[in-house]
């Protein structure tokens, strides 16, 4: 990586737009690709606003519309799309990447596999991130809990070119690297799972919904099914931003568990998900790479996901309009605990 590398970032969302902010704000060379003309204008002229968790801040951002307009070559590319337009924003920047350019996936699911088949197995980065952040309005942005980011190649051991990446991302949270992304990566995908997915068919925020029994039950659920699939992968998953231990969590005694996971919606209480943010907003959830993701993986390997999968059935009915968003969808999953 140079010393002054040149960056662009993907997606001007929630995590893409506090990306930019910060690393601008910390003197890095970056363009912000907006998807939009009039976005790119105001953020180039008026800033990114982020506030919430201690921070507040406005930062103007060289903002685009489209990767064409960017003058290439790039060092660093930090895809902060949803899930569904990773591919095609990846297609996009081909033309701006050189040999060393490394091209960082930071959306929730397991992109790596797609990703590597586009710019190259030697180019491809994996990001799991840990803080929350809502989008209030297209340039004022919302932090909603603390976390950290891990960033890892999909197989191969981090190497000098990853640790200075990491060294960057320092500058929105703090960053680890890691031999190897999937463990970590599908931690994310049972947390998401277990909390995204329900805080869109219920319409709640984590933490009032996790204070419900019901929902403590369908996060047991999802996530025991999460682990079954990760034990015929024979993944081992370790415990998500250090304090989330999936085996230990979901296998106590019932009364321990609840208590746990309550805990969990008292820590991560102001998150609203992703997905219903995008619901709300006329766009579609990322469920095919969260609990659908289960499923087939399952499906491949033989382990049912009976609740997994009425759950996607859900999601797709409340993104077709043949299901309203209401905590009551809660009761219509799994059984008691």
């Amino acid at each position: 990586m140079k010393k002054h590398p040149k960056i662009i970032v993907v997606g001007a969302g929630a995590i893409g737009g506090t990306t930019a902010a910060m690393l601008t704000r910390n003197q890095f060379d970056v363009t912000l690709v907006c998807k939009y003309p009039e976005l790119a204008a105001r953020i180039s002229n008026e800033g990114i606003s982020i506030h919430g968790m201690g921070k507040t801040l406005r930062t103007k951002v060289p903002s685009v519309a489209t990767a064409g307009e960017v003058k290439g070559p790039v060092d660093l590319v930090l895809l902060a799309t949803k899930a569904t337009d990773m591919e095609n924003a990846a297609r996009d920047i081909l033309p701006l990447l050189h040999a060393e350019s490394k091209v960082v996936a930071m959306q929730n699911g397991i992109l790596e596999p797609e990703l590597q088949k586009i710019v190259g197995p030697e180019r491809t980065v994996g990001c799991v991130v840990g803080f929350g952040a809502t989008m209030i309005d297209y340039g004022d942005i919302k932090l909603t809990s603390h976390g950290e980011m891990w960033l890892g190649y999909p197989e191969e051991p981090a190497d000098d070119p990853l640790k200075e990446i990491g060294g960057i991302m320092n500058h929105v949270a703090r960053t680890h690297t890691v031999d190897g992304i999937l463990p970590i990566r599908y931690a994310k995908l049972i947390i998401n799972s277990c909390t995204s997915t329900l805080g869109v068919i219920s319409g709640m925020e984590l933490g009032p919904m996790l204070k419900r029994r019901k929902a403590r039950q369908l996060f047991v659920l999802v996530g025991k099914e999460a682990l079954q699939v990760a034990d015929a992968m024979e993944l081992e998953v370790p415990a998500y931003d250090g304090i989330i231990r999936f085996h230990t969590i979901l296998n106590a005694p019932s009364p321990v568990r609840h208590l746990a996971i309550r805990i969990i919606g008292i820590r991560y209480r102001k998150l609203k998900s992703t997905n219903l943010q995008s619901l709300e907003r006329g766009g579609r959830t990322e469920i095919e790479y969260l609990n659908h993701y289960i499923v087939k993986q399952g499906e491949s390997l033989k382990v049912p996901t009976p609740v997994n999968r009425k759950l996607v059935e859900m999601v797709r009915e409340i993104e077709n309009k043949q299901r309203d968003i209401t905590p009551g969808n809660l009761y219509e999953v799994g059984s008691p605990d």
